[in-house]
Order: C-alpha cells, then sequence, then structure tokens
C-alpha cells in the first residue's frame, strides 16, 4: 500500500515536473458553438493543459461562436437561453470533429467532453504509474 502511494506521488511530480516536456502532446482544440442565427446562450468551457490544473472558463455569447486552445482534453457545458431555436456544439482536435451534440429542447443544455485517446501518452504513463 506505501509503495503504491509513493509511486502515485512520483507520478504526480514527474507529470508536473515534466510538463514542459510533455507540451509536444498537447493539440489545438476548437469548441465550436452554432445553430439558430444569434440564438442566446451560456456556460463554461476548459482545455486542460499540462502546465496547470484547467479551470473552466464561463461564457455568455450568441451562435454562432469559437473558443480555442491548445491542451490534452477539452470539456464543455453549454445551455440555450431560449425555448425556440437548435444550438450545437462540436469539439474539434485540429480541425477533425471529434465530438459533437445538439438539442431544440427548450432551455436545452449540452454536455460534451473529450479526453485524451487510451493510446496517447499521457494514458500510457497514467497507466504505467497506477499499474
Amino acid at each position: 500500500m506505501k509503495r503504491s502511494i509513493i509511486y502515485v506521488l512520483l507520478g504526480i511530480i514527474f507529470l508536473f515536473g515534466c510538463s514542459e516536456g510533455l507540451k509536444g502532446v498537447e493539440s489545438d482544440y476548437t469548441i465550436k458553438v452554432t445553430g439558430a442565427d444569434q440564438l442566446q446562450f451560456s456556460g463554461h468551457y476548459t482545455i486542460a493543459n499540462t502546465g496547470q490544473i484547467p479551470k473552466p472558463v464561463q461564457v455568455k455569447g450568441a451562435v454562432p461562436s469559437e473558443y480555442k486552445g491548445k491542451g490534452v482534453a477539452a470539456a464543455c457545458v453549454f445551455r440555450k437561453m431560449s425555448t425556440e431555436g437548435t444550438l450545437k456544439v462540436e469539439i474539434l482536435k485540429r480541425q477533425e470533429v471529434i465530438a459533437s451534440s445538439e438539442t431544440v429542447a427548450p432551455y436545452g443544455i449540452i454536455t460534451l467532453g473529450k479526453m485524451p485517446d487510451k493510446d496517447s501518452i499521457i494514458n500510457q504513463i497514467i497507466g504505467k504509474i497506477l499499474g
């Protein structure tokens, strides 16, 4: 048990201590909000990078909107501010759609997230650390 805790702590120190070296595994992410023209929405998004613990960015806007960043994962929650219209959200990684959802529900909510692929270097390191 003590040995496992030591491995986890060493892994965390390794990940944060080597965060500059892991910058190469980060990708360009875009969160696209589209749908009914000028539809009002609110919510938050985060693009997690290797240098810090991600904090959600609160947003309020109108369709169409885009949010960009560089990281290893992206997640968002958006809510329509009206009963009418369609709200569509896509997460793109290097210009390729990797997650998408839409709603026509009154005051509908969309929750999307894309974690690193199971074969990514981050998941391989975590797998080795945690056994």
